[in-house]
């Protein structure tokens, strides 16, 4: 007749059965601590502005990115400034016709500066009124000067949050006495592109010349900036509201 166990020897089991239960949880917690972390996410750029301020971060990215573009014989493109149109510090909004001839503030489509925070760059050129002396104007160098406005665009979005707008004005155009042709960003625009590293979207690190944008970059510029192409119409002043920068969509 089988034996049964006494109750010493049932305790004494029961310990084993959970000193045993211990002993594997203890090894898997060992195992796990030991196994590395999920990777962190890349920089979404190599560099980065370091100032804490709108005003400063908007500087140092003009410094970073207007001497990267450069002509085929190394000469620097362009330098890009930051400024509000005439030099104004005094501007209420961007007004945007809805109309072809406007006549009041109802006419336009406004952001309003007490709403959204702007910046303004101009890619300016060696002469007269930013306008570039060296070489021939060009679709592929117009094309450069898109992508240095999209990446300047890019670095602000990412790096200045309180910035919703961004507008880049360009050097002027045969027959043009000043500046006229803008890109105009907004957040929303380019947000995807904010989610991912900044190599993904412009792979070349060192910006290309003109004629030599490798195509998958051409693509890119002209997916993202195509329909941003503003005229600059001046500013003038709404009696009752302050002044505006009026710009022309599709032009």
């Amino acid at each position: 007749m089988a034996r049964t166990l006494g109750t010493g020897t049932r305790f004494l089991a029961a310990y084993l059965v959970l000193g045993v239960a211990a002993g594997a949880g203890v090894g898997t917690a060992v195992v796990l601590a030991g196994r590395p972390g999920p990777k962190p996410p890349p920089p979404w750029s190599s560099w980065r502005p370091t100032s804490a301020t709108v005003k400063d971060q908007v500087l140092q990215i003009a410094d970073h990115v207007g001497p990267t573009y450069r002509f085929p014989n190394g000469n620097q493109m362009t330098a890009v400034k930051v400024n509000t149109p005439s030099g104004s510090q005094s501007l209420r909004a961007i007004g945007i016709p809805t109309k072809a001839k406007p006549k009041s503030l109802s006419d336009f489509k406004l952001i309003d500066s007490a709403k959204e925070q702007s910046v303004f760059f101009a890619l300016c050129g060696d002469g007269q009124n930013c306008k570039i002396t060296e070489g021939q104007p060009s679709q592929a160098r117009g094309t450069v000067l898109r992508r240095e406005a999209l990446e300047l665009a890019l670095y602000t979005f990412e790096y200045s949050h309180p910035v919703e707008n961004v507008i880049v004005f360009f050097p002027p155009g045969p027959g043009e006495k000043k500046p006229t042709s803008t890109l105009f960003f907004r957040r929303s625009d380019l947000s995807s592109r904010l989610d991912e590293p900044l190599r993904k979207t412009l792979p070349e690190a060192r910006p290309p010349v003109p004629g030599q944008i490798v195509p998958a970059e051409l693509q890119t510029v002209n997916d993202l900036t195509g329909d941003k192409r503003y005229q600059y119409d001046g500013v003038v002043t709404a009696q009752g509201f302050g002044r505006l920068v009026v710009l022309k969509p599709g032009t």
